[in-house]
C-alpha cells in the first residue's frame, strides 16, 4: 500500500478531477473543494455552476479525459455518472497509473446488464423478485401472458436511469415490450429485456463506499421520482429529495447490509475475483412477508444518487479525499463516518411547459426548450447551495438553460419542516421562463 501512495502522490496541494456535468457531479465538486487537501480542482466537462468552483475541461471521450490527467498529473480522480465507468474509464486511468475512485469496466457489469445482476443474486441468495430475461419479443409476449401479475419490463442496458417500465396489466407490459425492443426507445440497451414481477411496498435507494472488501453505508435519503405532485406523471431523473430519511431505521440498514450490500461485493469477489471499488447503489423494495420486512433489490447502481447525493454529501463530515484514498488503498475499515444529524432537502427546479415557435413544449421529462436565461440566483440566501446540473452561458455571458432538470437549491434545518419552508422560499427568488418544481417535495 505504501508503494501506491507514493507512486500517487497522496498528500496535500492535490490536484482533483472529477468527471460529470450534472447535479451529482455539481455535489462532488463541491465536496471536493471544502477539502484542505484540494489545491486545484477541474471537472470534465461540468456546466456553468460547477464552473464557479472549478476549471471545467473541454474532455468528453475517456480517451481525452485519459490524456489529461496524464498531462496534469492528476493525483485524484472521481467518477459520477455510471456511462465512463461503463466504458472501461477506471481501467485506462489505472493502466497509466494514475489513481481513479469507480468500478471497472467488468465491475460496471452491475448496472450496465441488468439481467446478469439479477442472475449473480438470485445465485448468492439475495432477494430479488420472480424474473426472466429474453431477447426475443414474441417470447417476452407470452410470458407476461403466461405469468398472472403485473410485471415491470427493464432494459438490460443504460438508460439513464428511465429503462424500467412498470406496468399494471398484460396490455401495459405488451406495449412496454413492444417500446423496448421493437421501437428501441433507449437504442440497444432495450436488445434484451428482464421481466420481472412487480412488487408493493416501500421503495428505498441505499448507497455504501466499498473498498472490495469493507463497506461504509452511507445515510439514506427519500427521493421523488415522478414528475408531478402526489407522485403522479412520468419517471424523471429525480424531481427532489431529503434526508434523513423518514423511517430507515438502524436495525433495517443493518438488514440491508447483510442481506444484501454485504453478500453482492463479498460474493462477487469471490465468484469472478474482481475487487469493486467505490459507490454502489441498491435500489430496494422493502416487502412485508410472514411477519418480516424483506429488502428485495430492484436494482443495482454503480454510482451515487441523483438528486440523492445532494443532500447526503452536505451531510458527510469526513473529507472526501479521506475516504476516495481509503477505498483505492483498500483500508476503508480504517474510516469512521461522522455525518450531521440537520435535515437536507432538495427541490429541482426544470424546464417545464413553454410556448415556441411551432406549438408548445410539454415540458421536462418530456420535449422541453433550451437556452432560456435564468435570472435571481444571487439572491439566494448563501446559507443554501445552488447545484447545477443543465446551466450554460449564452453569448452574452448570460447564464440559461441547457437541460429539462435545470439546477436545485438545497437547504438546511433542524426538523424536516424548516428546512421545506427554506428551500420553497429560496426557489421562489430563481425565474426562468417554464420553471417547475413540484409543490410536495418533503410534505410528509
Amino acid at each position: 500500500m505504501k508503494g501506491l501512495e507514493e507512486a500517487v502522490g497522496w498528500g496535500e496541494s492535490m490536484k482533483v478531477l472529477v468527471i460529470g456535468s450534472g447535479g451529482r457531479d455539481h455535489t462532488i465538486a463541491w465536496k471536493f473543494s471544502l477539502s484542505p487537501r484540494v489545491k486545484k480542482l477541474y471537472v470534465a466537462h461540468g456546466n456553468a455552476g460547477i464552473s464557479q468552483i472549478a476549471e471545467c475541461v473541454n474532455a468528453r471521450s475517456v480517451d481525452e479525459m485519459v490524456a489529461f490527467a496524464a498531462t496534469k498529473r492528476i493525483d485524484l480522480t472521481f467518477v459520477g455518472p455510471e456511462s465512463p465507468l461503463s466504458a472501461g474509464i477506471v481501467d485506462r486511468f489505472q493502466k497509466e497509473g494514475l489513481a481513479i475512485v469507480g468500478p471497472t469496466r467488468a465491475a460496471s457489469r452491475l448496472e450496465s446488464s441488468k439481467s446478469y445482476a439479477k442472475l449473480l443474486m438470485r445465485e448468492l441468495g439475495v432477494p430479488v423478485a420472480e424474473f426472466e430475461v429474453f431477447d426475443d419479443p414474441d417470447r417476452a409476449r407470452d410470458y407476461v401472458r403466461s405469468v398472472g401479475y403485473p410485471v415491470v419490463v427493464k432494459a438490460d442496458g443504460l438508460a439513464a436511469g428511465k429503462g424500467s417500465l412498470v406496468c399494471d396489466d398484460v396490455a401495459q407490459a405488451e406495449d412496454a415490450i413492444h417500446q423496448l425492443m421493437e421501437r428501441r426507445i433507449f437504442g440497444d440497451s432495450g436488445k434484451v429485456v428482464e421481466i420481472e414481477k412487480r412488487l408493493y411496498g416501500r421503495e428505498l435507494s441505499f448507497f455504501s463506499f466499498t473498498d472490495g472488501h469493507s463497506l461504509l453505508p452511507m445515510v439514506a435519503a427519500q427521493d421523488y421520482k415522478r414528475a408531478r405532485d402526489n407522485d403522479e406523471g412520468k419517471n424523471t431523473g429525480g424531481m427532489g429529495s431529503y434526508s434523513p430519511h423518514p423511517w430507515l431505521t438502524e436495525e433495517m440498514s443493518q438488514t440491508i447490509m447483510d442481506r444484501v450490500v454485504q453478500p453482492l461485493v463479498v460474493g462477487f469477489r469471490e465468484k469472478t475475483g474482481i475487487v469493486y471499488k467505490g459507490i454502489i447503489y441498491a435500489g430496494l423494495m422493502l416487502v412485508e412477508e410472514n411477519n418480516e420486512i424483506i429488502p428485495y433489490v430492484l436494482e443495482i447502481n454503480i454510482r451515487s444518487g441523483d438528486p440523492e447525493d445532494q443532500v447526503i454529501l452536505p451531510r458527510l463530515e469526513n473529507d472526501l479525499v479521506d475516504v476516495s484514498e481509503a477505498i483505492i488503498q483498500e483500508r476503508l475499515h480504517e474510516v469512521k463516518p461522522q455525518w450531521n444529524p440537520d435535515y437536507r432537502l432538495c427541490l429541482i427546479a426544470v424546464s417545464g411547459r413553454t410556448k415556441g415557435k411551432k406549438g408548445w413544449y410539454k415540458g421536462y421529462p418530456e420535449r422541453y426548450k433550451i437556452g432560456v436565461p435564468i435570472t435571481g440566483l444571487e439572491n439566494v440566501d448563501p446559507e443554501c447551495l445552488v447545484f447545477h446540473s443543465g446551466t450554460g452561458f449564452g453569448e452574452s455571458g448570460q447564464l440559461i438553460t441547457t437541460g429539462g432538470r435545470v439546477l436545485c437549491v438545497v437547504s438546511r434545518g433542524t426538523t424536516l419542516a424548516e428546512a421545506r419552508e427554506i428551500a420553497y422560499r429560496e426557489m421562489g427568488k430563481i425565474h426562468f421562463n417554464g420553471m417547475y418544481c413540484r409543490s410536495d417535495i418533503g410534505k410528509e
